[in-house]
């Protein structure tokens, strides 16, 4: 540090011009809500765009990279009544403040997310105003931003012959959060299906990244890979089911959890009855599956370990970590911090394909608690706060107790091993002689060498585990691609190497 300062100061004597960041010429920002008949609640963001391609608010988080990222800023208005108030900011990425905006033209938009239900900050039913260019110099400026336009309220697709979309009330999760909460899905039906017919096929649930959501398939028919594959008399006749990543939390990880609720109660006694019935699905163990990458990798993993005899085969791409020693970087039951290495290195979160790193868990954290309510990164809906919610136990407030702490990354060891619970690997060892009977040969992973967020660490640990099981030994398939990052494994792979696969094995356990 001494060196570089040392450094910087030859160059400014030798005449060598130091590029430094301009500070914006903004005095104040007001912000006002029109027609609001209530007193509202909810989390105010404004955000700053050099391109008017697309409105800012839509890129709230999209890059964590700090160079690239979409500046925003954010704080909690609560009992709001409609009235323009002075915007002062109590969080921001990647920059804490307005005034360090560069110099020159920008595009601001306000956004008023109102949803406590729906993690996304773009819900149905939050308010917004215009795209407004603005010009930052070095002169003071005012801004005046109005949410005059609102998102409209949630709408189901519409159906296709083969494609349905569901949405159910969820009585345990409803109970849960004392108010009324959805689960939704999207159902293709295999082509050969007729309507009025008895046939029963079997059913694929497919589980999406991080925060995906059930309206996924109808992307998925427009990739003419797949088109052709399913509407082909030799493709696997299956249903599959496309769930919902969503929750008040951020992606639900489709188990039970102590934050985010039931989900998976809500799935097999809810969801997948409803499904059954309405739907042409072979209700039997063997015909259930599961599939997903990254997220998805990880719940169709985890809900073949936890109901070994609910499922007759899982395929699981990408998926993040089994192994709590390696969180990404971090283990979580040894390392005293998340965002610093033993040596004193920040850690990365994610690389590039070649190794390169792209951006620390601190950036990633700090980004996340300019999204959370009480700029806190566990409310955020984003990854980290995810995890939080899903693997970690509830404060006062039921909010999820953070594993570090956010702004020093120190681990708070009674957290971390209130996590244990969820550690794949450890449920794996512990339980092997009861499981194991129960999952052999339905265990199916793919994982790049080099994934992009450092996964492939914790999915050699559980392999290890595998290994040395016995009585009985595990029947298990790893696939371990070379030079390869994150999930890119292409529609062969992610869909109709895995729907072969089911047939298979349907054809032969049924």
């Amino acid at each position: 540090m001494k060196n570089s300062c040392l450094l910087k100061a030859l160059l400014t004597v030798l005449g060598f011009l130091i590029p430094s960041m301009s500070f914006a010429g903004i005095d104040s920002i007001r912000v006002g809500l029109s027609d609001s008949a209530e007193r509202l609640n909810g989390r105010l963001y404004v955000v700053f765009s050099r391109s008017n391609e697309e409105e800012p608010r839509l890129a709230i988080g999209d890059d964590v990279v700090p160079a690239r990222a979409t500046p925003f800023f954010a704080l909690d208005v609560d009992e709001w009544d409609g009235s323009a108030i002075d915007f002062v900011p109590s969080a921001g990425y990647p920059f804490d403040g307005v005034n360090e905006l560069e110099e020159g033209q920008w595009y601001v938009q306000a956004l008023y997310d109102t949803d406590a239900i729906l993690s996304e900050v773009n819900s149905p039913g939050a308010f917004y105003s215009a795209v407004t260019p603005v010009l930052i110099d070095s002169s003071d400026s005012e801004l005046e931003l109005e949410l005059d336009q609102q998102i409209p309220a949630e709408t189901l697709p519409e159906d296709t012959a083969l494609l349905k979309f569901v949405k159910i009330r969820s009585d345990l999760l409803s109970e849960f959060y004392g108010t009324d909460v959805f689960l939704r899905a999207s159902v293709l039906l295999p082509s050969s299906y007729s309507e009025g017919s008895d046939r029963r096929y079997p059913v694929l649930y497919h589980v999406a990244g991080m925060n995906g959501r059930y309206t996924r398939a109808s992307s998925l028919l427009q990739n003419e890979e797949f088109l052709e594959y399913w509407e082909s008399r030799n493709s696997t006749q299956a249903v599959m089911v496309f769930l919902d990543g969503e929750s008040p939390f951020g992606d639900s990880y489709q188990v039970n959890s102590a934050v985010s609720g039931p989900y998976a109660d809500a799935n097999f006694t809810e969801l997948f009855p409803y499904l059954a019935e309405n739907f042409p699905i072979a209700d039997q163990s063997s015909n259930r599956f599961v599939t997903g990458c990254s997220t998805g990798g990880w719940v169709s993993m985890a809900l073949q370990i936890l109901y070994p005899d609910y499922f007759n085969g899982a395929w699981s791409l990408s998926p993040d970590s089994p192994s709590f020693r390696a969180f990404q970087l971090v283990d979580i039951y040894n390392d005293s911090n998340g965002f610093m290495s033993p040596t004193g290195m920040m850690r990365p979160s994610s690389r590039d394909d070649d190794g390169d790193p792209r951006f620390s868990i601190a950036d990633e954290v700090r980004m996340e608690a300019a999204i959370g309510r009480g700029d806190s990164f566990v409310t955020s809906g984003m990854q980290w706060g995810a995890w939080n919610a899903v693997y970690g136990q509830p404060d006062e407030n039921g909010n999820p107790i953070p594993i570090w702490d956010q702004e020093s990354g120190e681990i708070d060891p009674e957290a971390a091993a209130g996590w244990a619970s969820w550690d794949l690997e450890y449920y794996v060892r512990e339980n092997w002689s009861k499981i194991g009977p129960s999952l052999n040969g339905k265990l199916h992973f793919w994982m790049g060498d080099m994934d992009n967020y450092y996964l492939n660490n914790g999915l050699r640990n559980l392999e290890q585990a595998f290994s040395e099981m016995e009585a009985p030994g595990a029947v298990v398939e790893f696939n371990w691609i070379p030079n390869h990052g994150h999930c890119g494994f292409g529609t062969k792979v992610h869909y109709i190497d895995v729907l072969d696969s089911i047939a298979r094995r349907a054809s032969a356990t049924n």
